[in-house]
This record gives structure tokens, sequence and C-alpha cells, in this order.
């Protein structure tokens, strides 16, 4: 019995696909990463029963005419972006918060007056983030004042799973003592967030490369381990959208392989992986 003939990505095809990639999503595939890019297109295809690259191609790059071209979409973007992550990931970030909520307080005029804290994580993934964030709020905070976390991914497949909140706790995973008894409920094997911390998140499909639409500014941007897969001009870029969409005072938090020392933009560094927006409008 003949096995299935390999599908092979022709380079000018490949290029198409990688121009896209950077042109919509600010994903920037080098050279050294272009044969692990081919593997997981020609694996797509394969899945979808599709031998011909310019198909593909167009079925990626068009406006979706049908559900099943918007789920091909959908499946593409869940498969090139990373969506690693896990709860409390780099810990010192929720330490840091902990640490400092009474400065942070004093410092947010939105805090002061409407009692919202408003913040945003950006690259949102499956929803660990932005629950951890939801948790420590919700004890760290006066009672008289509430968080409202906005969490945006471009991969609908993530978020979906980010709204039920339904997880199997991995290795990576960290809680703070009794956060797990407190904020879950164990149910076949998997663990259920409850909806008392659901109530603070909202979660949207977004992509950073297009215009930021929010009418109101953020006390904390939380955008971690997403700017590293972006050249330095858009990640310039994206700074300078942080800052102009944070209040004054406000923080912008990003990854433990990030910096912003190699890029211009008008942050004050405040401690490793911290950034914030100083100002004197108090």
């Amino acid at each position: 019995m003949a096995r299935p003939a390999t599908l092979v990505i022709s380079s000018s095809h490949l290029d198409l696909f990688c121009d896209y990639v950077f042109k919509t999503f600010g994903i920037n595939v080098e050279d050294r990463q272009r044969r692990i890019f081919e593997i997981k297109l020609t694996s797509l295809m394969q899945t979808e029963g599709i031998t011909d690259a310019s198909e593909y191609y167009h079925l990626i790059a068009a406006p979706p005419i049908c559900p099943n071209q918007k789920r091909i979409q959908s499946v593409f973007v869940d498969t090139v972006t990373v969506h690693k992550t896990s709860f409390f990931r780099e810990m010192h970030h929720f330490d840091y918060l902990r640490d400092n909520m009474g400065k942070i307080i004093q410092e947010s005029r939105n805090l002061r007056t409407r009692g919202e804290l408003r913040v945003w994580s950006a690259g949102a993934s499956t929803g660990q983030e932005p629950y951890s964030l939801a948790m420590l709020f919700g004890e760290i905070l006066p009672s008289n004042m509430r968080a409202k976390i906005l969490a945006t991914d471009i991969s609908s497949q993530s978020l979906q799973t980010a709204i039920n909140g339904v997880y199997k706790i991995a290795n990576d995973d960290y809680f703070p003592p009794t956060y797990l008894q407190k904020y879950f409920t164990l149910k076949d094997g998997r663990y259920v967030i409850s909806d008392r911390v659901k109530e603070f998140v909202t979660f949207r499909l977004f992509n950073l490369m297009d215009p930021f639409p929010f009418k109101a500014p953020f006390d904390i941007i939380f955008c971690r381990n997403v700017a590293i897969y972006f050249n330095r001009d858009i990640q310039e870029v994206l700074a300078s959208k942080f800052y102009d969409n944070l209040g004054a005072n406000g923080l912008l938090f990003i990854g433990h392989s990030e910096s912003l020392a190699q890029i211009k933009h008008d942050f004050e560094y405040t401690a490793p992986t911290i950034y914030k927006k100083v100002s004197n409008d108090k």
C-alpha cells in the first residue's frame, strides 16, 4: 500500500504565510523558525485534507464566508500562536501588587473616586493569568473597592477554555495557601473556578495589532511573554500604546524574558519587568 505523499510548501508560499502572520499578528517568523512553522502548516493542511498551499492560504487570509472557513482560521491562529501559561506564573509580580497595593490605591484617581481597579490582561490565553489576578485582588483590595479585569487574546479556542474555567492543575501552577480550596471546586478530576472569581473578569477576542478601542485608562496592564515574538519596531509601538492607555501612575508588567531597555519608551523602571507611567496628576 502506497504511503501518502509528504506535503511540501514552496519557499514562495511559505513567505506568504510568514508575511501574513507578521502583518496580521505582529509575529516575526525568523529564519531559524521557518522549518518548525512549515511543519505546523503541513500538519494543519493534512488535518483539513488540503494538499494545495495556495488553497490553504486563501482560506486563512480571505474574509470567512462560511462557518467551516471561520473554524479553519481559528485553528490556524491557535496553532501558530503560543499559549503557554499557568496560575500565578512569575509570582514576584503578584508579590509586588500585594506589597504595594496601598501605594497603588493612593496614586490611582480612578480607585479613589470610583472604587474600581481597571486591569487589562493582554494575551490572556486560557485564563490563568486574569483569574490569578482576580483571586489576588479579591484578597487584598479593601471591601469598598473591586477589580474590573479585561482579558483579551487572539485565539477564540483559548478564550473559550478561559470562559469555561475548568482546569487540570499542572506542575508549574502555583497557588498561595488556601486559594485552591477557596476558589475552586473539584469535579471529575478537574478544578472548576468559582463564579465569584469569574464575575471580575471579562474575556474578549482582540488582536494587539488592531487600534486600541478603550475609552477609559487602565490602572494596570499585564502583557507578559507576548512582545518577545515581535520585532523592535512593533515592540516600540506597543509600549507607546500601552503608555497611552494607562492612567496616571499606571503600571505595566512584562514577562521575565522581556525588557524595555532596548526600545524607546516613556515608562519609568520600577522593578525588574515592572514599569510605571509617571505623572504628578494626583
